[in-house]
């Protein structure tokens, strides 16, 4: 990459199948989405998820299959041309663009589209012939760590830093919903020491209603924040982990308020702070009579506040 891209404070909200095969309940999502974005102005992602499924699922598993994933994936399917639709109302929203390829011939079209990000996701980041093609694509990406060891993001991170690759790294864990307890958030830490050159980021699959974990996220120094998001209605229903609008805004929410309350590493003395302080020291007192010239004892003086401006000070 000829610049590098600007991977901090990130706000991703993944659609993949909560279209539910439907252009105009895709529209709807991004539509709301994006105001909740635009409200809280914050750098909001999009992302869909690619697989070209007339290769991608196999012949003998095409009309039946034991796979639990297969039949959402056939039923929630859409064509090449209401994605280019809805990456157009994307843009239209002033959010940017991220896809998630799952085969070859996915990378291939977000290159087409040009999509502004690519993600890996955590079921292919050890599939290394789908990871060279990725790498090849110029695309600044970012890839999620569910279920990998340190030694598996060691060999994804020296993989793509020796093919001059852009990217940033997601903290993840694959349960869908995630449980608090299994959240791991201790991991940021160690992903921020391990690879300080990167930006560290929170992908998260814990009930929507929940918000604590990514108040931590913040505070661990994530600058990466990433939600499955989609939309109710009468007759659809989201998953355990995915977020309606409303969820994603006090979500956001709660995430601009940990940034605030942690602040910036470099610390500005609010000049309040600096009076408050003023009105607690104590100045220095003479107990007697000192001649001008006179070395002074510490005797001759005690210290007592309220400190007076120009007075000398303990």
């Amino acid at each position: 990459m000829n610049t590098q891209f600007d991977f901090n404070d990130l706000f991703v909200f993944d659609m993949a199948n909560n279209h539910q095969g439907s252009l105009e309940h895709g529209l709807r999502i991004i539509e709301e989405v994006g105001a909740v974005a635009k409200h809280h102005q914050v750098r909001g992602v999009l992302k869909f998820q690619f697989r070209q499924l007339d290769t991608f699922i196999h012949p003998d598993h095409k009309t039946s299959s034991s796979n639990k994933h297969l039949g959402r994936f056939t039923s929630t399917r859409l064509d090449h041309p209401d994605y280019k639709i809805m990456f157009d109302a994307i843009k239209a929203q002033g959010m940017l663009t991220m896809c998630t390829p799952f085969d070859e011939e996915s990378v291939d079209l977000i290159v087409a589209m040009g999509f502004d990000l690519i993600k890996v996701a955590s079921c292919s980041a050890q599939d290394w012939p789908l990871l060279e093609k990725m790498a090849g694509s110029n695309t600044p990406l970012i890839f999620s760590t569910g279920g990998l060891t340190l030694a598996n993001i060691d060999d994804l991170v020296s993989f793509f830093e020796h093919r001059g690759c852009d990217f940033a790294i997601m903290h993840c864990v694959s349960l869908y919903p995630t449980p608090g307890e299994k959240c791991h958030l201790n991991q940021i830490d160690v992903m921020r020491e391990r690879y300080p050159n990167r930006v560290i980021g929170w992908s998260t699959h814990e009930s929507p209603d929940e918000v604590l974990p990514v108040a931590i996220a913040v505070a661990k120094g994530a600058r990466i924040f990433e939600r499955h998001v989609g939309v109710t209605t009468d007759t659809i229903k989201l998953n355990a982990y995915s977020s309606t609008p409303g969820q994603v805004d006090t979500w956001i929410g709660t995430a601009k308020a940990a940034m605030a309350i942690c602040g910036s590493r470099t610390r500005v003395i609010d000049p309040e702070e600096v009076n408050s302080i003023d009105t607690l020291r104590r100045g220095i007192f003479a107990k007697m009579s000192i001649k001008k010239g006179e070395v002074i004892a510490r005797e001759q003086v005690y210290f007592a506040m309220p400190f007076q401006t120009g007075q000398v000070e303990s």
